[in-house]
This record gives structure tokens, C-alpha cells and sequence, in this order.
């Protein structure tokens, strides 16, 4: 007859342990995205209140036409940077962010997978004679289908990331020349 391994109340009690870390851990994830995004938005509006001061002192001390032309220009290229320099800090906080998903992903993926072998390693000692090969045969078919998940996981990861940094740098030379033939 086919032994089913027993599932006890300490394996029961580390399973629970272990979903509780991880479920504190995601939320310690979210709350260091939102830390970082915060963090960023003050600075922001510190800045801008600095910068709004300044511009209005300079409106105030224009005289013609041509100083307002002269100020406009001045202004445009550091709003334009200050602009780009703030998306791509959010895109590298969101960037990290998404990292740490991943990561946590990953390691459920590595857990269930490790745990899925060892369940499929005691039905193989427990199976009847000649149902073992069968069990195997899956076991194999699992450690297979995670070594292609991570290596699709890894690629994947990589291109999004190259793919992203691409993408921000070219709207920034796309910005950066819009000014420049604004203010020729």
C-alpha cells in the first residue's frame, strides 16, 4: 500500500512562520518604495518653492522685452534637467522596487520548487514498488521546468532593465534637443 507522508504541527508552524516573514518582508518592500517616493517629493517641493522665490525676483527686476526673452532662455535648460533629473529618480526607485519584487518572487519560486522535490523525494521512498519510476520522472520534469524559469526569470529581468534605461536615456536626448533648438 501507497504511505502518504504525514504533514505534522511543527511543519505546519514553520509554513505559517514562513508565509508571515514573507508577508512583512513584501510589506517592508512597499513602505521603502513609498519612503523613497516621498522623500523625493519633498525635495522637489523644496525645490521648486527655492526656485519660484528666485524667478519671481528676477521677473521683478526685468525692464524690457529683450530681459524677459534673455530670462526665458535662462530658465528653460535647468527646468528642463531639474525635470529629467527627477523622472529618472523616480524610475530608479521604481526600478529598485521592482528588483526587490523580483527577488522575493524568485525565492518563493526556489522555496516551492525545493519543497515540491522533497514531497515528490518521500512519495518516491514511500511508492509502491515500480510507482517510483513514475515519481521520478515528474521529480525531473519539475527540477527542469525551474531551471527554465530562472533562466527565462534572469533574461527577461535584464532585457526590461536594458530596455528601460534605453528608454529613459533617449527621451532625455529627445528633451535635452528640443531646448537646445528652442532657445537657438
Amino acid at each position: 500500500m501507497f504511505n502518504v507522508p504525514q504533514f505534522n504541527a511543527s511543519q505546519f508552524a514553520e509554513a505559517s512562520q514562513a508565509n508571515l516573514e514573507k508577508s512583512l518582508r513584501l510589506s517592508q518592500i512597499a513602505l521603502s518604495s513609498v519612503e523613497r517616493l516621498v522623500a523625493l517629493q519633498l525635495g522637489v517641493a523644496r525645490d521648486l518653492l527655492s526656485e519660484h522665490a528666485q524667478t519671481t525676483k528676477a521677473l521683478a527686476e526685468v525692464k524690457d522685452v529683450q530681459g524677459l526673452v534673455d530670462l526665458q532662455r535662462q530658465l528653460a535648460q535647468p527646468t528642463v534637467d531639474k525635470t529629467l533629473d527627477v523622472a529618472r529618480s523616480v524610475f530608479d526607485a521604481a526600478s529598485a522596487t521592482q528588483h526587490e519584487l523580483s527577488k522575493l518572487l524568485e525565492e518563493q519560486v526556489l522555496t516551492f520548487n525545493k519543497n515540491l522535490i522533497s514531497t515528490l523525494d518521500q512519495a518516491i521512498e514511500a511508492a509502491p514498488n515500480g510507482a517510483g519510476a513514475a515519481v521520478t520522472v515528474l521529480r525531473n520534469a519539475v527540477e527542469s521546468a525551474a531551471s527554465t524559469y530562472d533562466n527565462v526569470a534572469k533574461t527577461t529581468q535584464k532585457l526590461a532593465s536594458d530596455f528601460a534605461k534605453a528608454a529613459v536615456t533617449g527621451a532625455e536626448q529627445t528633451a535635452k534637443a528640443a531646448v537646445r533648438r528652442k532657445a537657438a
